[in-house]
């Protein structure tokens, strides 16, 4: 593959910093996009972001065989308890028949995260018409299907876009929303599931979703949270930083800061640890460690501490879950 065309970032575009080196020097070890990149981070507001920064023209030819063109594997019980029984059990989705089994899971701490985080968060008495925004292979778009939303999506891939079609048999347009025309209003949830790390202007990514969002709606937000333990932790080889597809990543604050420049209203914020025991697993792979039993135990011992402190009011999870409205 050709180099990607590409732009130095050198000063921070939600508040006009100048960036600190937080990473130099980084490679794409995940899908072979040739190049060298730096994170930077800027000292007033915490955004960190991709320098230099691919174009636009360019921003698709890093998707060119990436993992939502693939069908993934049927979930496994635990699965399928995690992603239906235990919202069904905790958010209201009454429909999906939580049963005994779900409800004592979701008596343990972690997993009743996972379950929370599964659903984006979203309470089962808004259902209505839902936009997954980037919904790849359609993962999230079926468990909130089989959560009772009326679901359809939104991906720039026309690959990954067939894949959820497949998947789940649901409309998915094929481009970017902000320039979709759909119709303003229309949706009691817009979702971006580790999305809107990737675009290049998410603040009019978040207002394009704020103009589609029903009045009593909700905007739902996951992405990698760059404050969290894992990336003090394994430094340059956390998989969250995922250069260079991952353009900006975020702190709570400046997330916070990003959805209200959109005009939107922050309903909740939080950094759940449901990732840790991947990411951890990921990170550790990125830097050269051999997959065993004894890293499988290492991971599982990083998410119940990781929890542990989340709990305990430390913003320190690997993902940012925001919750937000019009204003």
């Amino acid at each position: 593959m050709n180099a990607i065309r590409t732009a130095d970032v050198p000063d921070c575009r939600l508040c006009g910093g100048a960036g600190a080196p937080l990473h130099a020097d980084v490679e794409d070890r995940l899908f072979g996009i040739p190049g060298r990149w730096s994170l930077l981070r800027c000292a007033a507001c915490a955004l960190v972001w991709l320098s230099p920064r691919p174009e636009a023209a360019d921003i698709s030819r890093l998707y060119q065989g990436y993992y939502t063109h693939e069908e993934e594997a049927p979930p496994s019980a635990l699965q399928r308890a995690v992603r239906h029984g235990i919202p069904a059990a905790v958010l209201g989705y009454a429909q999906a028949s939580p049963g005994f089994g779900a409800r004592l899971l979701s008596r343990v701490g972690p997993l009743r995260e996972a379950g929370v985080r599964s659903a984006l968060g979203l309470d089962g008495h808004l259902r209505g018409r839902l936009l997954d925004v980037g919904c790849g292979s359609g993962l999230l778009l079926g468990t909130l299907r089989d959560l009772g939303w009326d679901v359809s999506g939104s991906e720039i891939d026309p690959d990954a876009a067939a894949v959820a079609r497949a998947r789940v048999g649901c409309e998915v347009h094929e481009g970017a929303v902000e320039e979709l025309s759909l119709p303003a209003g229309h949706y009691q949830a817009v979702t971006l599931s580790h999305v809107i790390e990737h675009v290049l202007d998410p603040v009019a990514t978040l207002r394009e979703c704020g103009r589609l969002l029903a009045r009593d709606g909700r905007v739902a937000i996951v992405t990698p949270n760059a404050a969290s333990r894992g990336s003090r932790a394994f430094g340059p080889d956390w998989r969250g930083w995922e250069p260079p597809r991952h353009i900006h990543v975020f702190e709570p604050e400046s997330l916070v800061q990003v959805v209200e420049r959109a005009g939107l209203r922050v309903v909740s914020c939080e950094t759940p640890a449901s990732s840790a025991y991947y990411l951890w697993l990921e990170s550790a792979r990125l830097r050269g460690d051999a997959p065993s039993t004894a890293a499988r135990l290492r991971a599982l011992a990083f998410w119940i501490d990781e929890y542990r402190r989340v709990r305990a009011g430390d913003a320190c999870g690997e993902e940012i879950l925001l919750l937000a409205k019009r204003a």
